[in-house]
């Protein structure tokens, strides 16, 4: 539990450079160009096209604590070589506590994020990040042009999204050359280990790789089903009811490593 901050992370205040700034308005207003990340495969290929165009830009990233431990080491990884900002959310509670993480948060409240209505993207990333850009401002977003379609226009708050993938014509494939090329790995896709958007299949590849993350999504699934009076879970089942845990398996190499949380 901590108030707001941020911090600068290499390079002139976390502020990337190409070669030669690129000089952008918006109704003749020079505005600043920003950069959301994930640190997906789209968002790090992202980073680098604005560069290499020689795009003026800011990256970017709101670590809520609850990225999964992959994508936080790569994080880690990009940030040693490039400048990226780091945002902290800051979401109150009637009670008067303050979170900085969002399992914490969900733990306090004995809730679970929702596929419905994606409560957790709103307050632990999109207000974070709309309370700290200057407007107008042009914000980049890392679709890719395999997925054109998800692509819409939009401007809120003085914030407009711009799609340079999609403008490019650079598809999956492309976004993990650029990447390539510019010698760093291509990352596993990124998001929260609880996000009820995984499917069954990574929910038992983190079972297997990270068991511990398993025990404390059960702990929060325990107090959330207590609050409501009846079992309930991420995928709106249990997560055992996911892992088949005691339906054991037809090849050893094919079991889960030992669980300790008792539950």
């Amino acid at each position: 539990m901590k108030s707001k901050q941020t911090k600068n992370m290499n390079l002139e205040n976390g502020v990337a450079r190409g070669q030669s700034a690129a000089t952008c308005c918006m109704d003749g207003v020079p505005v600043k160009h920003y950069l959301s990340m994930g640190f997906g495969v789209n968002s790090v290929a992202l980073y680098f096209l604005l560069m290499d165009q020689g795009v003026e830009f800011e990256a970017i990233y709101v670590d809520h604590g609850a990225d999964s431990p992959e994508t936080a080491k790569y994080v880690k990884l990009f940030c040693d070589k490039y400048p990226v900002t780091i945002l902290k959310p800051d979401a109150g509670t009637r009670e008067g506590v303050r979170f900085d993480n969002l399992y914490d948060y969900c733990h306090f409240k004995k809730i679970i994020p929702s596929v419905k209505h994606r409560w957790c993207t709103d307050r632990f990333k999109v207000r974070v990040v709309h309370k700290y850009v200057d407007k107008p401002c042009w914000m980049h977003i890392g679709i890719d042009a395999g997925e054109a379609k998800r692509a819409k226009i939009s401007t809120t708050k003085g914030i407009e999204h711009r799609w340079v993938l999609i403008e490019n014509g650079i598809d999956r494939e492309g976004c993990k050359k650029l990447i390539a090329d510019h010698g760093l790995p291509v990352p596993r896709k990124s998001g929260c280990w609880f996000c009820p958007y995984q499917t069954d299949a990574q929910l038992r590849i983190l079972r297997r790789e990270h068991p511990d993350l398993i025990c404390k999504l059960r702990t929060l699934e325990k107090r959330v089903s207590e609050k409501i009076g009846r079992p309930f879970g991420i995928k709106e089942k249990p997560i055992d009811a996911v892992l088949m845990e005691k339906q054991g398996n037809l090849w050893p190499d094919m079991d889960y490593p030992p669980c300790e949380c008792g539950l």
